[in-house]
């Protein structure tokens, strides 16, 4: 569900407005609700691939997970957006479009601009410095993540996945783990069934635990070096 706070609502948000550096900027329009604070549920869409415009908005509070689809209709994850950062159909100031739909990972309280109001925003330095600050962090986030995808094997990017996040092994479903590397569900069954075999990961409950780290470890030294994980 996708709601925005009306009136004085927003006012309890105000001290971690203010600590934005560009509050000043839109202070007047917030407190004139031609800026209003929106709010998102757990896993609603808080923006279609259809939607038109930039669509940018400035995550205040929870996690928003950007999805595109590939031409072979399998859901790739894009990118991961966490408080005091910007989001939208960013490709689209590029001239480009990833497709992509914006999802409420958690529950999340965001800004919402115009196009008219970012455009002119943007003409202010301290709002662009903050904005392209926030997106070029993750535009090369996204490029060095496919770019690895390029590069190294299926089994390499599962094990540098199992290896930064060994808790999802056991939260999250085959479909949703496959989605985050950026390979099918077919070829994770296929990977997790060979390690289950070698004695590196146990399976039960349908849930997966690490059972020898330091394999994984090796499956992923050069896929590591390539992201300086841990530096």
């Amino acid at each position: 569900m996708i709601g925005y706070m009306d009136g004085p609502a927003w006012l309890k948000w105000k001290d971690i407005l203010s600590s934005i550096h560009f509050y000043p900027l839109i202070q007047p329009e917030l407190e004139q609700g031609r800026i209003m604070v929106h709010t998102a549920a757990a896993n609603s869409c808080i923006s279609h691939a259809a939607d038109e415009g930039y669509h940018i908005l400035y995550l205040l509070k929870g996690s928003i997970k950007v999805w595109s689809l590939s031409y072979r209709g399998r859901r790739v994850l894009l990118d991961e957006v966490h408080p005091m950062s910007f989001s939208g159909h960013i490709s689209r100031l590029r001239g480009h479009s990833f497709d992509s739909n914006l999802v409420a990972y958690t529950d999340c309280v965001y800004l919402k601009f115009s196009d008219e109001q970012f455009s002119r925003l943007m003409e202010d330095p301290v709002f662009a410095l903050e904005f392209y600050r926030s997106t070029s962090q993750r535009t090369y986030y996204m490029f060095h993540k496919f770019l690895g995808l390029s590069l190294f094997s299926a089994e390499e990017n599962t094990a540098m996945y199992c290896v930064a996040h060994p808790d999802r092994l056991s939260k999250y479903t085959l479909e949703q783990m496959s989605e985050e590397i950026g390979i099918s569900r077919r070829s994770l069954c296929y990977i997790l069934k060979r390690w289950q075999e070698q004695g590196m990961i146990i399976r039960k409950n349908r849930c997966y635990s690490i059972a020898d780290l330091e394999a994984l470890h090796h499956i992923a030294r050069e896929i590591r070096s390539f992201y300086h994980y841990g530096q």
